[in-house]
C-alpha cells in the first residue's frame, strides 16, 4: 500500500500487512450490504465494493474530508463527549462519515489481480498457523496450508521480502524474545522457551539473537527475573 490509500476487506476476508517503518491506521467498520446500499443510493447502481481485499486511491478532497470526520469522531470519543449521548448527533456524524467514505470509493478500486488476492489469503493463513503452531517446519506448513513449497516461497518473497525459512527464523526469534522478556518464573530456561517455539540449534540461535537484540537470550531472561 501507499500513503493515502484505502483498503477494503469483504466479509470474512483477512490480510497480511508489513511496514518498513512507523505507520498509523484508521479503521471504519460497516456491514458490506449497508455500504453497498448507501453507495448505490448516493452514486448510482454502478457502485460496487468487491467481496475480496481491494485497494483504492481516493480523490484528495474526499480523502481529506474522510480523515477530518474520522478524527472528529475519535476526539469526541476520547474526550467522553456528551454528543455521543445524543442519538441524532451520533446518527448525523455517522451519515457524514459514510457519505465521505462512499465519495472516496466512488472512482472504483485499483486493478486487483486474482493471484495477488490468493497470495494475501495464503499469507493470512500462514500467520494464523504460526500463532497456533510456531514449531512447524516449512514442509509441514505447506502441507497444512495445502500449497506447494514454490507457492509459499513466492508469497513470502512478494509480501514479506524473504523466504519462508528466513521468515520462520525471524518469527521464532521474536516469539522467544517476547517470552523471555515477560518471564516471571525461575524455572523457565532459555532452552525451554526456545524449544517451545521450534528452535533446534541453540548455539546458532544465540548468535543470531545477539546480532538482532544486542544481548544474549540469557541476559534478556535475567533482566526479566530482576524486574519480576
Amino acid at each position: 500500500m501507499q500513503v493515502h490509500e484505502i483498503i477494503t476487506l469483504g466479509p470474512g476476508q483477512r490480510v497480511h500487512v508489513r511496514t518498513d517503518g512507523p505507520c498509523r491506521w484508521g479503521t471504519i467498520r460497516l456491514p458490506a450490504q449497508d455500504l453497498a446500499g448507501y453507495g448505490r443510493a448516493l452514486r448510482g447502481a454502478g457502485f460496487v465494493v468487491p467481496q475480496f481485499v481491494a485497494r483504492w486511491q481516493p480523490p484528495p478532497a474526499a480523502r481529506r474530508e474522510l480523515r477530518h470526520l474520522h478524527q472528529v469522531a475519535i476526539r469526541a470519543a476520547e474526550a467522553g463527549s456528551t454528543a455521543f449521548t445524543d442519538g441524532e448527533a451520533v446518527h448525523g456524524l455517522e451519515q457524514q462519515l459514510i457519505e465521505a467514505l462512499v465519495e472516496c470509493l466512488s472512482a472504483g478500486p485499483s486493478e486487483v489481480k486474482v493471484s495477488a488476492h490468493r497470495h494475501r489469503e495464503i499469507l493470512a493463513r500462514f500467520e494464523g498457523l504460526l500463532q497456533m503452531q510456531p514449531a512447524l517446519r516449512v514442509a509441514e506448513i505447506c502441507a497444512a496450508l495445502g500449497v506447494t513449497d514454490r507457492t509459499l516461497r513466492r508469497c513470502c518473497e512478494e509480501h514479506l521480502g524473504k523466504s519462508p525459512s528466513s521468515y520462520l527464523r525471524l518469527h521464532r526469534m521474536q516469539q522467544v524474545q517476547r517470552a523471555l522478556h515477560s518471564g516471571n518464573s525461575d524455572a523457565v530456561t532459555v532452552a525451554e522457551v526456545a524449544r517451545r517455539y521450534g528452535v533446534r540449534h541453540l548455539d546458532r540461535f544465540a548468535a543470531a539473537y545477539y546480532a538482532l537484540y544486542g544481548e544474549l537470550p540469557s541476559a534478556t531472561l535475567r533482566r526479566a527475573h530482576l524486574k519480576a
